[in-house]
């Protein structure tokens, strides 16, 4: 059993199951072009966190409803909701028409780079398989949450991984790579507003000279993975300039951030949330001051948390 499963399935009964649904950021992001089927090709190292979502899913027997709820009025429920759609792939691919009802408490952020709904897919396929007795494997998940979005099979695996193609190739990193990020303390902060993912792209998308390279980006990835690079040198995000072109706050708080506390800090994902790597020592409140000040309000986003190794695969 994987040593995931614990953290993930904090709750189990015959016909209930409350499921983490973590965070992510990106360590590395690099876009490396737009394919002719319009999307983009990227290399990425992805980290799950000990911060996220909770999902209660309960069966219902005797009817066919699924029902959602979320902690947070801003939700949608409806059927366009990314967790009805992974429930109602799942039941199809089993031929069960079993009713649900599921509860999201709602922690990520929207539009933030946080992975937010596609953690939300994937955490929903693998609780209904835990509570379908894991009768699908892990290809076949990964291929329902492939039909909702490019990066929800990610968040399968449980752990850090590199992701590539339009973020459906899905490697995990190997144990020794994993452990090295272990323990690893993150700030994540944002101000009160969303950043589209589609606009981040199309931004790219009309300054071309901003994609990178793939062998580079693969080259950083390789000298991290043989420790060549300390994982600072190895931080960058294709979505920065485009960004923060627009969003002026972000660059300058990042300077701050840099020259007083001498933190390394990154976009994650298109943004808009951002996070910080806190050593052990660091004073999170100093932090704190500095996005208040930068962003002009208490109205914003700020949570510290740990990245989230968990090593081994679902069988």
């Amino acid at each position: 059993m994987p040593l995931w499963v614990d953290r993930l399935f904090l709750v189990k009964a015959n016909s209930t199951h409350r499921i983490f649904s973590p965070a992510k950021v990106n360590l590395m992001l690099s876009v490396t072009g737009k394919r002719k089927d319009g999307f983009h090709e990227l290399v990425s190292l992805v980290v799950p966190l000990t911060f996220g979502d909770y999902l209660t899913i309960e069966r219902i027997e005797n009817s066919t409803d699924r029902i959602l709820t979320c902690s947070d009025s801003s939700v949608p429920v409806g059927e366009g909701n990314l967790v009805l759609q992974a429930a109602e792939k799942f039941l199809a691919e089993m031929g069960n028409p079993c009713g649900l009802e599921i509860h999201l408490e709602k922690h990520i952020p929207m539009e933030a780079g946080l992975g937010g709904g596609s953690s939300n897919v994937a955490s929903t396929l693998l609780g209904l398989n835990r509570m379908f007795e894991n009768a699908l494997s892990h290809e076949q998940l990964a291929s329902l949450a492939t039909e909702i979005g490019s990066d929800c099979p990610l968040f399968l695996d449980r752990g850090p991984v590199i992701i590539r193609g339009r973020g459906e190739r899905v490697e995990a990193l190997v144990q020794g790579e994993a452990a090295r990020l272990a323990g690893l303390k993150i700030a994540l902060f944002r101000p009160n507003l969303g950043i589209s993912t589609p606009w981040a792209y199309r931004q790219l998308a009309k300054r071309p000279e901003l994609y990178e390279d793939a062998q580079l980006a693969e080259d950083r990835l390789n000298r991290w993975k043989f420790g060549e690079l300390s994982l600072p040198e190895l931080l960058f995000n294709s979505f920065e300039k485009p960004v923060f072109a627009k969003y002026l706050a972000f660059p300058a708080l990042f300077q701050s951030i840099e020259e007083k506390l001498n933190l390394h800090c990154l976009l994650s994902g298109s943004g808009s949330c951002c996070f910080a790597m806190l050593p052990d020592s660091q004073d999170e409140d100093a932090l704190k001051a500095l996005v208040r000040e930068a962003f002009g309000s208490e109205e914003g986003f700020f949570h510290t948390c740990e990245v989230l190794v968990a090593l081994g695969e679902i069988g």
